[in-house]
């Protein structure tokens, strides 16, 4: 069988595409910007805005109020309520606020603003997909456990802690490894059907492309659906390129393809530079093509057990450079991460049969499980020297081999020594 070709064949045509990334890039980078100088010199500005999530806090006077992240077509902003009458999540509200004092930055990742007006457009009608869901779980949890699961909708902090205990978050929020489970299920749901048509009606054409091909068309359905969280439009970007790059018989697990899946999404949603979901997503598939890079002749089964371990110990600075928690269940992950791709598709099943209850009393008592937290963190020079190490890793199996050493290594002389 002939290998498949790399997407670049020379420094020139690396050059090239280098130079149109970095140009459109620019130039979508300097629209954002002359939006925003455009937002900033208005005064009061009145936008149309859908309600993203919301969550009550207490002041320091002991009287409570409700934060609100609202997104616009545009941008997305905080504000404050103190009226305790909560507006639902995916309500359509008109909020007017002042931006003259914000930066560039707080444009693209998302501002705080006080409102003079906050006030609801219309009541949402349920999604009955979403009720059929939520009304199988008795638990406030475990509704926004598979809220979360099969729906993006936000957590609580509450669970949010919970999930982080265990250091299962990247399971929860739906990414690139929840779309590759999903896809698989369609395929294999769909295929017998296609075939049952192909063998009647056309028997010239390519099951595995035109299957492929009917996955994309849903997935994409589903990520409008539950809209374009960063992780999830990243991967499904990927998926299309995959998908063209496969038809086109150019090599997949290429660092090039994840530096142009990651352009894509940039170019068309500058503002997911400033997610730290999307970086995060970038990096877990970063360290996954580093490790088909260099150890992809490795037997199957043996891929599926060391990725896994392979990603958690490379993502642990990465991520302590950020979120500060531990726990000695964390490392428990790397089984649940396998576990995981029986789990979700057959929850799906579950679900669609109106038995996804049927399990609630165990994953509760598992979230709910005692255990002693712990910080850990990194410092900023630390990442930069382990990011350094990472990219050198990538011309150099040996560094590639001691990569998870100094993973673990920067950890203890950070926070131990």
């Amino acid at each position: 069988m002939i290998e498949p070709a790399p997407l670049i064949t020379s420094k020139k045509e690396a050059l090239y595409l280098f130079l149109g990334v970095f140009l459109l890039l620019t130039l979508s980078f300097s629209k954002e910007y002359f939006a925003f100088l455009q937002l900033k010199n208005q005064g009061l500005h009145k936008a149309r805005a859908v309600v993203s999530s919301v969550y009550e806090k207490t002041s320091k006077n002991n009287k409570s109020y409700l934060i609100y992240k609202l997104k616009t077509d545009h941008f997305s902003l905080y504000t404050v309520s103190w009226k305790m009458r909560k507006i639902a999540v995916h309500t359509p509200v008109i909020v007017e606020f002042s931006a003259e004092k914000i930066s560039f930055y707080e444009y693209m990742h998302g501002f705080f603003a006080n409102n003079t007006q906050l006030k609801m457009l219309e009541e949402t009608p349920q999604d009955p997909l979403r009720t059929f869901v939520k009304n199988q779980h008795e638990s406030i949890v475990m509704q926004e456990l598979f809220g979360a699961l099969f729906f993006a909708e936000p957590t609580s902090k509450t669970l949010k802690i919970k999930i982080n205990q265990w250091g299962i978050s990247h399971l929860v929020a739906i990414s690139g490894f929840h779309l590759g489970l999903l896809s698989v299920l369609l395929f294999f749901v769909l295929k017998p059907v296609y075939v049952y048509f192909q063998d009647r009606y056309f028997p010239y054409r390519h099951a595995s492309a035109d299957l492929a091909f009917i996955v994309l068309l849903l997935l994409g359905a589903f990520v409008y659906y539950i809209g374009a969280i960063p992780s999830v439009l990243r991967a499904f970007s990927m998926s299309v390129l995959g998908f063209i790059i496969i038809s086109s018989h150019v090599k997949i697990f290429s660092l090039t393809n994840l530096f142009l899946s990651a352009s894509i999404v940039l170019i068309f949603v500058p503002q997911m530079l400033f997610s730290i979901g999307f970086l995060f997503s970038i990096m877990g598939v970063f360290y996954i093509f580093l490790f088909f890079e260099h150890f992809k002749k490795l037997a199957k089964w043996q891929i599926f057990l060391l990725i896994n371990v392979w990603v958690y110990i490379l993502m642990l600075p990465v991520v302590h450079a950020v979120f500060e928690m531990f726990t000695f269940f964390q490392p428990f992950s790397i089984v649940l991460s396998m576990l995981f791709t029986v789990f979700y598709p057959l929850s799906m099943l579950a679900h669609l049969f109106g038995i996804g209850g049927v399990i609630d009393g165990y994953l509760y008592a598992f979230l709910n499980m005692p255990m002693e937290i712990f910080s850990l963190h990194v410092s900023a020079y630390g990442l930069i020297f382990y990011l350094c190490c990472s990219l050198f890793a990538i011309r150099y199996k040996s560094a590639a081999l001691l990569l998870p050493l100094i993973s673990l290594a920067l950890l203890f002389v950070e926070n131990v020594a």
